[in-house]
């Protein structure tokens, strides 16, 4: 193989002609497309970073949101929780009045059944006392006659029989 200067000079020629005639017609396309593709890729990149702040904020927009239903669930325990122990305080209330009043009238019961039962008693007293005393009075008294007329007595009337 040959390798003659002139084919070296002329292929030299050749490709820089070429270089030339290629970068005077392709290279402002070509340079057209790239800045079109850096500016798509630019548009693309900014409307990711929109994306990815919009996501941001709607991410923190939903903490806050939740955070706001846990503070409501929070104060709607606690108004119910005071709520239920209100009304816990109001039944107490009055169940103990009830109670007060029931009590009340079972003692003004009791007062009148011990005064019924007090008279009921003084007038059987004074029956038995009235009759004790006109027995004793049939007849002489001495301490005997009258131990033995009280005997008598309780023993005819079944109040001291067990």
């Amino acid at each position: 193989m040959d390798f003659h200067p002139i084919d070296i000079v002329i292929s030299i020629i050749n490709i820089t002609v070429l270089f030339i005639l290629l970068r005077l017609i392709l290279w402002k396309h070509i340079d057209r497309f790239l800045q079109a593709r850096s500016e798509r890729v630019k548009s693309e990149l900014a409307d990711v970073e929109k994306l990815r702040a919009d996501a941001e904020a709607l991410k923190k927009e939903y903490a806050d949101k939740i955070e706001g239903i846990e503070l409501r669930a929070h104060e709607l325990m606690r108004e119910s929780q005071i709520k239920a122990s209100e009304e816990e305080a109001e039944i107490l209330s009055e169940a103990r009045e009830k109670a007060r009043v029931m009590l009340s009238d079972a003692r003004g019961r009791i007062a009148e059944e011990k005064e019924r039962a007090v008279l009921n008693a003084e007038r059987e007293i004074a029956g038995l006392a009235t009759d004790m005393a006109a027995r004793i009075l049939k007849r002489e008294v001495s301490g005997d006659d009258t131990k033995s007329a009280v005997e008598d007595f309780f023993r005819e009337t079944d109040i001291m029989s067990p």
